[in-house]
C-alpha cells in the first residue's frame, strides 16, 4: 500500500489519460476489473494492465474503499450518538415532570392519571432505545409521540 494520505487523488507522475483510466477503474466498484476499466476508458487491456501496475490501482482502490466505509461508519456513529443524546435529554425532562406530578398525586392522596402511566411507559421505552443506540423509524416515531405527550401534559398541568 502507498503512504499517501489520499492515494486515490491524481499523482504528479500520472498523466491525465492515465488518471482518467484509474478513475474508471475506481468508479466500477463491485465490477472493478482491469478489463472493464480498459473498456470504459477506451484503452487496450495491455495498456490498462501496465498503468495498473505502475500506478498501483489495486492498493489505491482498496484505500479508497476503506476511506468510504470509514466515513460512512463515522457518520452513522455520530448520528446515532446525537440521537441517543437527544433521546436521553428528552427522557430526563419527562422524568422530572413525571416526578413532580407523582409527588402532587401522593401529597393529595390521588392515583396518578392514565396519561401519567402512559408517559412513564413512553419514557422507559425512550431510554431503552437511547441506550441501545437504536436509530430506526420506530424510535423517531416514539420520540415524536413522547414530545407530543409531554407538551400536552405540561399544557394541562396547573402551574
Amino acid at each position: 500500500m502507498t503512504e499517501e494520505p489520499y492515494p486515490w487523488v491524481r499523482r504528479e507522475s500520472e498523466r491525465g489519460k492515465a488518471y482518467a483510466a484509474f478513475r474508471e477503474y475506481l468508479n466500477l466498484g463491485p465490477r472493478r476489473t482491469i478489463r472493464n476499466a480498459a473498456e470504459q476508458a477506451g484503452i487496450t487491456y495491455d495498456s490498462a494492465q501496465e498503468l495498473s501496475i505502475r500506478h498501483e490501482w489495486v492498493a489505491r482502490s482498496i484505500a479508497y474503499d476503506q476511506h468510504l466505509a470509514t466515513a460512512a461508519t463515522d457518520g452513522l456513529a455520530s448520528q446515532m450518538a446525537s440521537a441517543r443524546d437527544d433521546n436521553l435529554a428528552l427522557a430526563a425532562r419527562l422524568r422530572e415532570h413525571l416526578v413532580d406530578q407523582l409527588e402532587t398525586c401522593m401529597r393529595d392522596r390521588e392515583d396518578p392519571s392514565v396519561r401519567w402511566s402512559q408517559a412513564l411507559g413512553a419514557m422507559v421505552r425512550l431510554e431503552e432505545h437511547a441506550f441501545r443506540l437504536k436509530d430506526d423509524p420506530k424510535t423517531s416515531a416514539a420520540r415524536s409521540r413522547v414530545e407530543d405527550l409531554l407538551r400536552r401534559v405540561e399544557e394541562s398541568s396547573p402551574q
